[in-house]
């Protein structure tokens, strides 16, 4: 029999029967909670506290706290979010901050959830990092990056396991030497990761039962050398009993000083021009002076450079095409050896930066990289980063030494992008104004002079152009911005150098913050902060560019074409490099967060740059007239770059674009036309065809018949895109032209590209001095129709999709520069 349950206890025979006792309440006032006793839980105050006399208080118990305080502690961190992200988009939050804030959350202590060796740290956190378990304890640490950054950063995409770190011996051998280290920045490291891709890429459009899965086996790294198109492993040639007082005639002196002016100068004015013209002039006239050794290389220098452009706007001049090598040599032997430990002035600033300009040219990156590195520290040495507001000097020459400051500066910086390495400039630690919009011809204006005067005084950073008071007032809008930008000054040489290097700036911060070290290990939130803040900065230039240099506007200048196009590489390379970190792979298992949604968006941003890179060019490709009309100097660069992310987006399965798979495939086969014509009056040309039609193998094309065999790029072709329509009939520029010195020249046919609809113009730039030429008319003969804008035929823009359908080139015009028409300034220096 069960003996039944005792209402209150063993205790409930010592109390009174009228007093009801329970065993357990809910939740214990204060008071008995910090005595310890036990509460009766009335609500209208508990016994012992009615007891007590004292006041019965009941507060919240550990989970109203908890969901109160977890409650509170969402809110506020959801309110955090949405200022970093506001200020993100307007001022861009500092590295610094966003590291402080990521191991805030964790803090220090191993056992939270958000420490980076916790086991408790959740692998679907897009933000985190993971110890990978398959290495061993006595490797190296590894890491695996889930979300966007595993594609980025610690991806096997990346060719090595740490982001600062190397693997190359680059003191092997003399071809490794010659190379040196490249770095993530450079489409040579890019093609490197390619040449790894691809093989993964065949893999999955080819599975096989035996066939080891790609990620768990290594696969060989390519050395960098072997992917290096450039000529660095050519040797200096040399020239027995070399003259270095030889000079050419004084006809061909002109010509060679004329082409430098015309298509060098105006992107790189690192020496004053009127007054150099006007020494050179007296020079020739009178060739009893003898002028400085250093004076001499730097005349050499410039024919040096003109006579590599002539060779490669001239295949078939008789001339002797090693010229450009003689004058090299003579200027080496003047001014550039024997100089490592003598101390740097101006001059020498001069002779090393066009020595560096020169090797850019002939495909010698590395010894140009050096040579820069050099120029740059002498410039640093003079003080040529800050502003000078010295009263020994004249507001002209400290207007000119700036310039030859910015000229080191924009070819530093391009140096950086082809060789991945790091830059030996700190922007925080340079003060020089930025060049006036004026060119040289104007500096004795008194409008001019007030402005070059009024420069010394201002930084970098706020110094801007004057521009109309009218615009003025609105200047705080996104619209008027713009229309105030747009009357800033005459166009010249010198207002687009001032936007090369204000486009170069933007480009330096990439590199620093995207493919440097120190930017490679911050989070991805870090790294996505830097994204959005580069592609602002970008599209801020773009809307503050001047009309005539606008190549997204259909009312331009005929005359500033050349300069719109340098300016539209320039610009589409640096999208590139800012979007190319979020290229990658796109696996099956990826989670569509937000910051997966910015890596999407970002990689068809780089696709679809790489594609207008390629629209800009014409098709057929025609070598000579690009060289004319283009940075050709560095021509290369960009036309890699862009066909190193179409062939990744190939690789991919065009995964980033599948509606324009199309026009991917056709962009690709397009370089790889480009590139084989280029090779016939360039070594690094055909170098980097044939790595470009080896890569174009392994994904299956036969260039025979220009077709795919893999089926899924080979469906490619097969699709329709609104960019692939083409017109029945492709229209060729014929007309002819007559040059200043009455020559008449037949211009050099150009037909668009199968997905262009529209047609470019291009007339050589005017010399300073001299009128403007006759423009060349190259709109079509026929009535436009009503829907057809009047200036849809000057550039190849389409307004209402945001996409260039064309391509910049006409007819080709041969403009001779008559020196004597020049107006020449007083003495700089």
């Amino acid at each position: 029999m069960a003996i039944p349950r005792l209402a209150e206890g063993a205790e409930s025979a010592f109390t009174s029967p009228g007093r009801f006792h329970r065993r357990h309440v809910s939740r214990a006032c204060e008071s008995c909670r910090q005595r310890k006793t036990k509460c009766t839980g009335d609500k209208s105050g508990c016994r012992n506290c009615r007891e007590a006399g004292i006041i019965c208080c009941y507060t919240d118990g550990k989970r109203e706290k908890s969901k109160r305080q977890m409650a509170s502690l969402e809110g506020k961190i959801q309110a955090y979010e949405d200022v970093l992200r506001k200020l993100s988009s307007r001022f861009g939050v500092s590295d610094e901050q966003l590291i402080s804030l990521a191991l805030s959350v964790g803090g220090d202590d191993p056992a939270s959830p958000y420490h980076p060796h916790s086991a408790k740290q959740e692998a679907t956190t897009d933000r985190s990092i993971q110890p990978d378990t398959s290495a061993n304890a006595s490797e190296e640490r590894k890491f695996t990056w889930t979300g966007c950054s595993e594609s980025y950063l610690w991806d096997i995409s990346l060719g090595s396991h740490v982001a600062d770190s190397t693997e190359e011996d680059f003191n092997k051998d003399e071809a490794t030497r010659a190379t040196g280290f490249i770095g993530k920045s450079s489409e040579i490291t890019w093609l490197q990761t390619l040449s790894k891709e691809i093989g993964f890429g065949c893999e999955v459009c080819h599975p096989t039962s035996d066939m080891p899965s790609s990620r768990s086996t290594p696969r060989y790294e390519m050395p960098i050398a072997s992917l290096n198109y450039h000529l660095d492993d050519s040797d200096i040639p040399i020239i027995d009993r070399l003259d270095t007082s030889e000079l050419p005639q004084k006809d061909t002196a002109t010509k060679l000083f004329n082409a430098y002016i015309s298509f060098v100068h105006p992107s790189f004015p690192i020496i004053g021009i009127s007054t150099f013209a006007s020494q050179f002039q007296a020079f020739f006239n009178n060739r009893s002076l003898k002028p400085g050794n250093k004076w001499l290389a730097i005349l050499n220098l410039i024919f040096a450079i003109s006579a590599r452009y002539t060779h490669l706007t001239e295949p078939d001049s008789k001339r002797d095409k090693d010229n450009n090598y003689h004058y090299f040599l003579r200027a080496k032997a003047l001014s550039i050896e024997g100089q490592l430990l003598q101390h740097s002035d101006l001059q020498q600033l001069q002779v090393e930066g066009l020595a560096s300009f020169y090797m850019l040219a002939s495909g010698q990156i590395n010894r140009s990289w050096k040579l820069c590195g050099s120029a740059v520290r002498g410039a640093l040495g003079l003080g040529l980063h800050l502003l000078n507001v010295g009263s020994c000097t004249s507001d002209t020459s400290k207007e000119i030494r700036y310039r030859v400051w910015w000229s080191l500066y924009t070819l530093d910086h391009r140096l950086s992008v082809m060789t991945g390495r790091p830059s030996c400039i700190v922007d925080g630690a340079c003060t020089t104004p930025l060049p006036v919009p004026y060119d040289e011809s104007d500096f004795r204006k008194e409008p001019v002079m007030r402005l070059i005067s009024r420069s010394t005084q201002d930084s970098p950073k706020q110094f801007e152009p004057p521009s109309d008071s009218s615009c003025n007032s609105d200047f705080q809008a996104v619209t008027a911005s713009k229309c105030s930008q747009t009357n800033i000054s005459t166009p010249c040489k010198s207002l687009y150098f001032l936007q090369l290097i204000k486009l170069t700036s933007i480009a330096k911060r990439m590199t620093n913050k995207l493919y440097s070290p120190e930017g490679v290990i911050k989070p991805w939130s870090s790294i996505e902060f830097a994204i959005r803040g580069l592609m602002l900065d970008l599209d801020s230039w773009l809307m503050n560019l001047p009309t005539a240099y606008d190549f997204t506007s259909t009312q331009t200048s005929q005359s500033s074409a050349n300069y719109r196009m340098s300016l539209a590489l320039t610009f589409y390379s640096t999208k590139i490099g800012i979007t190319k970190p979020c290229l990658h792979r796109i696996e099956s298992n990826s989670e569509n967060t937000r910051s997966e949604e910015l890596c999407r968006k970002a990689a068809v941003e780089c696709v679809e740059s790489a594609c207008h890179v390629l629209r800009l060019l014409p098709d057929p490709p025609d070598a000579v007239l690009l060289h004319k009309v283009s940075p050709w100097w560095c021509i290369l660069h960009f036309l890699m770059q862009a066909t190193a992310v179409l062939l990744f987006e190939l690789t991919y399965h065009a995964q980033h674009v599948p509606e324009k798979a199309a026009m991917v495939s056709k962009a690709a086969k397009k370089s790889y036309d480009w590139l084989k014509a280029m090779s016939v009056t360039s070594i690094a040309s055909e170098k980097a065809f044939r790595l470009c039609d080896g890569f174009l193998h392994q994904l299956g094309h036969d260039a025979s018949t220009d077709t795919f065999n893999i089926p899924c790029i080979a469906n490619f072709s097969t699709q329709v895109s609104t960019d692939d329509e083409t017109h029945d009939s492709p229209i060729r520029f014929t007309d002819q032209t007559t040059t200043p010195n009455g020559i008449p020249s037949e211009s050099v046919s150009a037909s668009l590209s199968p997905v262009d609809h529209s047609r470019a113009s291009f007339a050589p730039p005017a010399p300073v001095g001299l009128g403007v030429t006759d423009t060349l008319d190259f709109m079509p003969n026929e009535k436009p129709s009503a829907a057809t804008n009047l200036y849809d035929g000057y550039l190849p823009y389409d307004p209402n999709t945001g996409q260039i359908t064309g391509s910049f080139f006409p007819s080709d015009g041969d403009l001779e520069i008559d020196l004597g028409s020049y107006y020449w300034d007083e003495a700089m220096e």
